[in-house]
């Protein structure tokens, strides 16, 4: 925590432009100090994800309370910088507080450096690796083409991203118990309760990538506006994805860091971002931000592959023919049901603005607004 205030403060320093932005900065900047307080691993250790569920809402609330109460307009952007900070400093220090219902705790000095840091550090860079490997897109995305190319993608990876954080949360309340059997030998248990949450995962994933790929088009214009839906065909690409990408991350944080094969992990988070870099440079220039979906779609499978060969030593996570051909007729049952609703909807007159043709329907649909409002004044 120190070196990274530090860090901030150098870079506040030496360079003008995040100067103009210090009180900003510094303001957001509460944030790490307070996740450091927090000690959010230790609740998620002890599993009190209800706890943790119910404060995060609480103090949610709280701070839109706050930003619907004091924020404006575009000057008050310091007041908004404090509503969202609040809203993770109350929390953490709500978990602060509440420290000594499972450890004491006090500042020493004594403790074993050399058995901890090198595994801090290869977790440290396994996520550093893995925030390279999300921005890439965007970052290409940017300097290749266009910023209305990064905006077409930047909406569609949203929806696809709060996806996976919901799904992923079967992953992210089931891996301290995994990491608890594997460390007790627990090799039965921990094979049935790991093969559990993939089929888990499978049953949901598989639905949500088909749903997303046949309604693409709709999903975008409904969680954005008509002008964004050129981005449909990014969000199929990555509707796609969602499916590697989760049983990847599963792979790799619980079985393959349980296991303690940190540095595994992190050599095949590493390959995969190069993949992914190496993917964008061949097909942003052709197909803009479809390109990217595609090469995140290409990246996510290559790290699913290689975590679940990597795992196989320490668990056979396969779904069986039968379950598996039981997901896949279900996935024919929504993809059916989602290109009925969208054919319902081609129907309407927001079906015409979707497939006949959207952008003389759109201005249609202007001028009509606007002799309406003439009439109405």
């Amino acid at each position: 925590m120190l070196l990274a205030y530090l860090g901030l403060a150098a870079c506040l320093l030496f360079s003008s432009k995040l100067r103009e932005y210090g009180p900003l900065i510094w303001t957001l900047s509460f944030g790490i100090i307070f996740t450091t307080l927090g000690c959010e691993w230790l609740y998620a250790i002890h599993e009190g994800y209800g706890y943790l569920a119910l404060r995060s809402i609480c103090f949610q609330v709280l701070s839109l309370i706050l930003l619907l109460t004091y924020v404006k307009d575009e000057s008050d952007l310091l007041l908004y910088a404090w509503t969202t900070v609040a809203a993770s400093a109350g929390a953490n220090l709500i978990n602060f507080l509440r420290l000594r219902k499972y450890c004491s705790w006090s500042l020493t000095w004594r403790f074993s450096w050399q058995k901890h840091l090198l595994p801090i550090f290869v977790l440290f860079a396994n996520a550093l690796v893995n925030l390279l490997y999300v921005s890439a897109d965007v970052a290409q995305l940017g300097v290749m083409t266009s910023d209305y190319y990064v905006g077409l993608y930047s909406v569609a990876s949203k929806v696809t991203a709060l996806l996976k954080q919901l799904l992923g949360a079967v992953i992210v309340v089931t891996v301290p118990r995994l990491a608890c059997l594997y460390g007790q030998k627990g090799g039965e248990f921990f094979q049935k309760l790991a093969r559990q949450i993939a089929d888990l995962l499978v049953t949901l994933a598989l639905p949500a990538a088909c749903a997303l790929f046949a309604l693409g088009e709709e999903v975008v214009i409904l969680t954005a506006d008509l002008d964004f839906a050129p981005a449909a065909g990014a969000m199929k690409f990555l509707g796609l994805a969602l499916v590697f990408s989760l049983l990847g991350w599963f792979y790799m944080a619980a079985v393959l860091v349980p296991a303690r094969q940190e540095k595994v992990a992190l050599l095949a988070i590493s390959i995969t971002s190069v993949v992914n870099i190496c993917l964008n440079f061949l097909l942003i220039p052709a197909f803009k931000e479809a390109g990217a979906a595609l090469a995140t779609l290409l990246a996510d499978l290559v790290t699913c592959l290689a975590c679940y060969f990597l795992a196989k030593k320490s668990a056979r996570l396969l779904p069986s023919g039968k379950k598996l051909a039981s997901r896949l007729l279900g996935c024919l049952y929504v993809t059916g049901s989602c290109w009925n609703l969208s054919v319902e909807v081609d129907g309407s007159r927001k079906g015409e603005i979707f497939v006949q043709n959207r952008q003389k329907s759109l201005v249609k649909w202007q001028r009509l607004q606007y002799n309406v409002d003439i009439r109405l004044n």
